[in-house]
């Protein structure tokens, strides 16, 4: 007969066991679905937003992770009767960026834009066609994986820093213009790093709803899939960073945005649920003076172009006014990124 000692000392092997199987099990998954969130797959469909999903989709999504086909430019700015050329440049990395470049007039700001996380530089054709119609020269950069770019991986705005280093560099050594970064969504989170880490130094800033930390726009996505965000948006963000090599707990914008010392408007939708309203007020508090917030009533992740023309031209353009204005008084001294 078994002694009763042994047999709960069985069990608790047993449970130990156990509980290093769902550990394991638990890890793989998570790495799984980061890799798949920043590694760009074959041309296909990509997976639709989380709270679109049906019960069924949702379980596909995690048990296989989630589909995101490497983007591609199906329209140029000529599709809305805009002049422009294909301009290259490396980056740090030795990756070779595209952009297309829509002159502007001699005395105007350069204005470099840059989209979100799975966009190509298609997306950014709407807000070229406004900023050029106020005499700006733009240029719609790729990130890195995307559209006309080198690569095939995304690092949610960390590694994107670089990118929007060379950008800068390849427009300012062009003439002594200001020179305006627009961002949306990890666009502007990107912006936010280059100039925290690669000091950036552009004459301003607009920024569409940037994340305030990597975490909480991973759990933001949980919360819209109807899932408890811990444990898996920590080892989600845990094993995004690490495959890319960065420590994804200290990829924060809010903390980048207490680098910037130029002027920046900051736009943010009040019912964005990527990006919560709260986090938007501390990336605005993170700014300082240097930060002017705008909250679109109504709206959530979105293009405010799209949702309203109106209040985002006044908005915007009023702001652009202001900066070019200034500029033309001051003429400060542009300094180039630092190279690594």
């Amino acid at each position: 007969m078994v002694r009763q000692p042994v047999l709960r000392h069985r069990a608790f092997r047993w449970l130990v066991v156990l509980a290093a199987v769902a550990f394991l099990a638990v890890n793989a998954v998570a790495f799984r679905h980061a890799w798949a969130m920043t590694h760009f797959a074959a041309p296909g469909v990509r997976t639709e937003a989380p709270e679109r999903l049906g019960v069924w989709a949702k379980f596909k999504v995690l048990v296989g992770g989630v589909s995101l086909p490497r983007p591609i430019n199906e329209r140029t700015p000529a599709a809305l009767g805009l002049k422009f050329e294909t301009v290259r440049f490396p980056t740090s990395a030795g990756l070779s960026l595209e952009a297309w470049k829509l002159p502007g007039a001699s005395n105007s700001p350069v204005v470099l834009a840059f989209g979100g996380y799975g966009g190509s530089k298609e997306g950014l054709l709407p807000v070229a066609r406004e900023f050029h119609g106020w005499g700006a020269e733009v240029w719609l950069v790729d990130f890195r994986g995307c559209g006309g770019s080198e690569g095939d991986v995304t690092s949610i705005g960390f590694h994107e820093a670089d990118d929007v280093a060379a950008a800068v560099t390849a427009a300012m050594g062009q003439g002594s213009r200001p020179v305006v970064l627009y961002g949306t969504s990890m666009g502007a989170a990107a912006i936010l790093h280059a100039v925290h880490r690669r000091q950036v130094q552009p004459a301003a800033l607009v920024l569409e709803c940037p994340f305030d930390r990597l975490l909480s726009t991973v759990e933001n996505r949980f919360r819209l899939m109807g899932l408890p965000p811990f444990p898996l948006a920590h080892l989600l963000v845990f094993w995004g960073g690490a495959q890319q090599g960065f420590n994804g707990f200290a990829h924060n914008p809010v903390a980048y945005a207490a680098s910037v010392s130029c002027p920046t408007l900051l736009l943010q939708g009040d019912r964005d649920t990527r990006v919560r309203l709260a986090e938007a007020n501390a990336i605005a508090a993170s700014l300082g003076s240097s930060g002017q917030q705008v909250v679109f009533a109504g709206l959530g992740h979105e293009s405010y172009l799209v949702a309203q023309p109106d209040r985002w031209r006044t908005e915007v353009g009023g702001f652009l006014s202001r900066v070019v204005a200034a500029f033309s008084v001051e003429r400060p001294r542009e300094t180039p990124p630092r190279s690594e």
